[in-house]
């Protein structure tokens, strides 16, 4: 289900600490939208997906917590990809310099083909850190794209090179 939600008049502070309260209330995911309302005042449209087994726990919280004198329960049908996290071995070369990096990989199929590879963030940044040692103007978006795009053309090879 997905729950929908107005809020008024909270900060940022306390609502970022609701999204975190309401993961562990068992939403399965939580986004805070910046809105405006009447007479052009800032609010927040927040959306929880989650189980219908926890509506209840939620409903309550947004009431006390936040103030939210109601809320939209929306019945969806959610649509998974295939996810598997996979480690790959990567060498990175940059010039003269080489250095090997296990990177945790999330990997996206659809009807069965790999549509996505995503490295996470603190990965992208290790290994930019070492690619700049090489080349300093070199950019954290181009070795994410880089390293992403080689995994993706061989899904299955546990050891990959990639070259800067």
């Amino acid at each position: 289900m997905l729950i929908l939600a107005q809020v008024d008049d909270r900060s940022g502070e306390v609502l970022g600490h609701a999204v975190d309260e309401l993961l562990a209330l068992g939403a399965h995911n939580v986004q805070l939208l910046a809105s405006h309302t009447k007479k052009g005042r800032p609010g927040t449209v927040l959306l929880v997906d989650a189980d219908d087994g926890a509506e209840s726990a939620i409903a309550a919280y947004l009431a006390v917590e936040l103030g939210v004198w109601g809320y939209h329960a929306l019945e969806t049908r959610h649509r998974h990809f295939v996810t598997s996290m996979e480690r790959r071995r990567v060498t990175v070369v940059c010039g003269p310099l080489a250095e090997i990096f296990t990177l945790p990989c999330k990997l996206l199929r659809h009807d069965g083909e790999l549509v996505r590879v995503k490295v996470e963030r603190a990965d992208v940044e290790a290994v930019t850190g070492f690619v700049r040692q090489a080349d300093p103007a070199c950019s954290s978006d181009t070795v994410r794209l880089r390293l992403e795009h080689e995994i993706r053309r061989r899904p299955e090879s546990p050891d990959l090179r990639v070259e800067f």
